[in-house]
């Protein structure tokens, strides 16, 4: 386990160094991969970079081949930069809360007043003009990508691959490692499931509930 974590290190410090990035902190471990939020010129990204034992086979070339046809069609975090000999992706940070967060932990119960941003405060209506306008812009970009032929695959999960940002409350679909062109693209079909046909989603309870 150590052998592994320096090689992580030292692919991670040779890519910071050449692209002249400053490490942060960890912003989020999974199976395969970690990210990490780096600085450069005042700008923050994200780094993900794939663990040395990681089962994923050509995880950086699918999630790279992937990235780049979403952003094509203005989908997803744009990609930067990345590093296939060093298994890293350099790609545009989102700060804000994944769906569900928004969704459990933002939206107002009944009448009570809410805040999004800080900067402003909304009662029901507005949270659900608010709601509406997300979910409507999360199903335009999921027929973009049908129409790009690419698969996410995780869109009927639990919330965690949508963000939503912290400026301007805009869903931003993440987390391509899984997508594909090699299958059927199910895109809108999945977020339909997974925002209204759930019936054991807390989330997709709260939806429905709301936007009635």
């Amino acid at each position: 386990m150590k052998n592994m974590l320096q090689k992580i290190e030292v692919r991670l410090n040779s890519f910071l160094q050449k692209e002249n990035l400053e490490l942060l902190r960890k912003i989020a471990k999974g199976y395969s991969s970690e990210v990490y939020l780096v600085e450069k010129n005042g700008k923050k990204f994200a780094l993900k970079i794939e663990k040395s034992d990681s089962p994923r086979r050509n995880m950086v070339e699918k999630e790279v081949e992937n990235l780049k046809v979403a952003n094509s069609v203005k989908v997803g975090p744009k990609l930067v930069a990345f590093d296939l000999e060093g298994r890293i992706i350099l790609m545009e940070f989102i700060e804000g809360i994944t769906f569900a967060e928004f969704v459990l932990e933002k939206i107002p119960e009944k009448k009570e007043l809410w805040k999004i941003s800080g900067k402003k405060e909304f009662g029901k209506n507005s949270a659900k003009k608010e709601l509406k306008k997300i979910i409507d812009d999360l199903f335009k970009q999921a027929r973009k990508l049908d129409s790009t032929k690419v698969d996410h695959g995780q869109l009927a999960g639990k919330g965690s691959n949508i963000l939503i940002s912290k400026n301007k409350n805009k869903p931003v679909i993440i987390d391509f490692e899984k997508a594909s062109m090699q299958r059927r693209p199910h895109n809108e079909t999945q977020l339909e499931a997974f925002l209204f046909r759930n019936p054991h989603s807390a989330i997709a309870k709260k939806v429905r509930e709301f936007l009635k």
